[in-house]
């Protein structure tokens, strides 16, 4: 074992159990993150929509030609960015083993949630968490059905508010979201694709007229040039500790919490993860004290995980609802089949990651 310190990475039974439960910030984190370190390093900063984009927003630059045998990540609707929770009461979660992208960041209380990004058709996906301003950059790059249960209060003050997409369970969408036994609220909360799909509809078209720009995904398995044997990636935001394990045969990672396996709830078959991204930027706090804050406009260093290997890599966003892109070796980075898993670190968690 090495250790690695990145320095410059990184639903409804019943309407009022949903609002019992989905408002206000979440009880289980609700504890300022206090214990982030300071770095000295730097990123450049710089109610319903009333404005809903249904093409690509415009960037500061073009969109990379899509190289052969390759495609854009979302080429045919819109996807849905669901916030899920990633603590032992709301895993293992429905739908995850269809997602396309998963953003990992902390909230409160160094617990962490998942920002999955999946256009999968129709199916159950949840269980559905409150909102979180620092993920809003990450849903209008892909002019997103962005999923949540409640705190849309907390999401007003960000310069992308009019540019999302709302699917909020204590808003218009409230009856579409639905309760199962089988968990204690607030991590019983569900909702069905289709069912989002039709109300984002309703608002504005969900089929893309072109793909949209950012991430491109090759149809078959490609081992870029050089990069260092890793076929184990640890690190916490929390306890337990995390992983990522390679399974040379499928050419796949299996996501671990501790030692249990991540599968998908309906499914139960293991989530399959084809590339991983370890990234570092400075966590910082909102006015309210309380929740994280992060500015993505600007570009950074990572760490770069497929086919068993680690690769050097470089991100950058341009601007609030530009794509986040990454180049290895100066060149745009096209990604392997399978899920791609972006781990968002803060100055502590980036200090726990080890690889072997």
């Amino acid at each position: 074992m090495k250790r690695l310190v990145i320095v410059f990475l990184i639903v409804v039974t019943s309407a009022g159990m949903m609002l019992t439960s989905c408002t206000g910030v979440d009880s289980e984190d609700s504890t300022p993150d206090t214990s982030t370190t300071t770095s000295s390093v730097t990123v450049d900063p710089t109610t319903e929509p009333t404005t809903i984009i249904t093409t690509p927003a415009p960037t500061e630059t073009e969109p990379d030609a899509t190289p052969t045998e390759a495609n854009h990540l979302f080429d045919k609707k819109v996807p849905i960015a669901l916030m899920i929770n990633n603590t032992a009461s709301a895993r293992p979660q429905s739908g995850i083993g269809q997602a396309k992208l998963i953003y990992q960041m902390m909230t409160e209380g160094r617990t962490t949630r998942l920002l999955m990004f999946t256009d999968v058709d129709e199916g159950v996906l949840g269980p559905v968490r409150s909102a979180r301003p620092a993920y809003l950059d990450l849903v209008v790059q892909y002019n997103a059905l962005y999923t949540y249960a409640g705190n849309g209060r907390v999401i007003e003050a960000s310069p992308v508010n009019h540019l999302v997409r709302r699917v909020d369970a204590l808003g218009a969408a409230g009856r579409l979201f639905y309760r199962m036994p089988h968990r204690k609220a607030p991590h019983n909360l569900y909702i069905k694709a289709e069912s989002i799909y039709a109300f984002g509809e309703k608002r504005a078209p969900v089929e893309l007229s072109e793909p949209l720009p950012g991430l491109m995904i090759r149809e078959t398995f490609v081992q870029p040039d050089g990069g260092e044997e890793v076929a184990r990636i640890d690190y916490r935001f929390n306890k337990p500790s995390e992983s990522f394990r390679y399974d040379a045969g499928k050419k796949m990672y299996a996501k671990y919490n501790g030692e249990q396996l991540l599968v998908d709830e309906l499914t139960k078959e293991p989530v399959e993860v084809g590339n991983i991204f370890l990234i570092y930027v400075p966590h910082n706090l909102m006015p309210n004290g309380v929740h994280i804050k992060i500015d993505w406009i600007g570009s950074g260093e990572a760490l770069y995980f497929t086919g068993g290997k680690k690769y050097d890599v470089t991100w950058s966003k341009k601007s609030h609802n530009a794509p986040m892109v990454f180049e290895l070796n100066g060149e745009t980075l096209v990604l392997n089949p399978g899920l791609t898993w972006v781990v968002v670190m803060d100055g502590q968690a980036n200090r726990t990651v080890v690889f072997d």
